[in-house]
């Protein structure tokens, strides 16, 4: 005599159905063939959970059911057959429906996914390129040696020798996966691996392809060239696509990431799109004034400075910075002036400056060679003993 539906499930005759499908997601994880030890508990278990479920997650079937019980059924009641698992290919095939096709989480902690087989994009490569500060401000071009894999010619990217058998791997079924089954802390643990076979492939070749090892893919070397954006500074990454390794199983290949570093300059410096620099004048210049030259990445630039520029003193210099990475203009430039002193004066230079001195009232008391700016911090500070 079969039991009734809703006590094989556990669930009340009031179930909604998202408590019936729920119900039945939990005793099958628990009583499927491919993970329960014991097989012949398992198929007569799993036949009438599956009878159940099929009955009632199905509103025409289950107001039958409801009204009339298993007699409304007939023989049809005797359900599915054991050897389609009610429906469902096998374990994974139960993860796939009730918790999504694709990547998904099992109730145990163990990641489930679909055949592993479909086309897969190729990695990205990173490459580095070293600029002149010149070559960052005005643009470049350049050509990189790239080591990287490609499609195999021989094989087309099979990965078998031209005229070879392609077979479906037998381990697992050209499912490209098995799945392993453990008994831990009471419960049971579902891994599900890429097959050692096939590599996931799903099939296996009758003869490997000689150039590629039946990988489908061979490395080698190909120049690429790459123009270096105006304004270009360390650390900016420029992607080429399609640059990259080839996929496997016919996916696309991945992108070549390109990071630019560059040289420091003797003169210059950027930070963000505005350089700097310094230039020295005469003390003369800056006493008197007059016209200088000042270096630019640009050229030479000419500058009039006024009478009495002090040392110190900074100069922006617009749009003459570097151009935005973005095209919004160009930053500026930022020129400080440091007045530079003689060390080793002529006779006749001391006697001019001596003569100034003295125009302008100041004395100048000329220093002891034995004599020190402050003998001691006590000096600097007044401070006693």
């Amino acid at each position: 005599m079969n039991r009734d539906y809703y006590e094989v499930l556990g669930v009340d005759k009031t179930a909604t159905e998202a408590e019936i499908k729920k119900a039945y997601r939990k005793l099958a994880l628990k009583y499927h063939p491919d993970v329960c030890p014991d097989k012949s508990e398992a198929e007569d278990k799993f036949k009438e959970i599956t009878e159940a479920y099929e009955t009632l997650s199905n509103p025409s079937k289950r107001s039958t059911y409801d009204r009339v019980g298993h007699a409304g059924f007939g023989q049809a009641s005797s359900g599915a057959g054991f050897s389609d698992y009610g429906g469902f290919g096998n374990f994974s095939d139960i993860f796939e429906t009730f918790f999504g096709g694709g990547f998904g989480t099992s109730p145990f902690g163990t990641q489930t996914r679909t055949r592993p087989t479909s086309p897969r994009r190729g990695p990205d490569l990173q490459a580095d390129v070293e600029l002149s500060f010149e070559e960052s401000i005005f643009g470049a071009e350049v050509k990189l040696k790239v080591s990287r894999y490609r499609r195999c010619d021989n094989c087309a990217g099979t990965g078998a020798e031209p005229g070879s058998d392609i077979k479906t791997c037998p381990s697992c079924g050209g499912r490209g996966e098995i799945q392993r089954a453990q008994n831990i802390f009471g419960g049971q643990v579902i891994r599900i691996e890429t097959c050692p076979e096939c590599q996931g492939e799903g099939k296996i070749f009758e003869t490997k392809c000689k150039h590629c090892n039946s990988t489908g893919r061979i490395r080698s070397t190909k120049i690429v060239p790459i123009k270096v954006p105006e304004g270009a500074y360390s650390g900016l990454h420029i992607r080429k696509a399609s640059e990259g390794s080839v996929g496997v199983r016919g996916g696309p290949s991945g992108d070549l990431l390109i990071v630019v570093h560059v040289r420091p300059h003797p003169v210059f410096k950027r930070e963000g799109d505005d350089i700097y620099c310094d230039v020295t004048i005469s003390v003369s210049t800056a006493a008197l004034g007059g016209q200088i030259e000042v270096p630019s990445v640009y050229g030479a630039l000419k500058l009039d400075l006024h009478a009495g520029t002090q040392s110190g003193t900074t100069i922006r210099l617009k749009d003459k910075g570097a151009p935005s990475i973005h095209g919004r203009g160009r930053g500026n430039q930022y020129t400080t002036l440091i007045v530079e002193i003689p060390r080793n004066l002529s006779e006749k230079e001391k006697a001019l400056f001596q003569e100034l001195a003295s125009i302008s009232g100041e004395t100048i008391v000329k220093a002891s060679r034995k004599s020190k700016v402050f003998s001691t911090v006590k000096d600097v500070f007044g401070a006693s003993d």
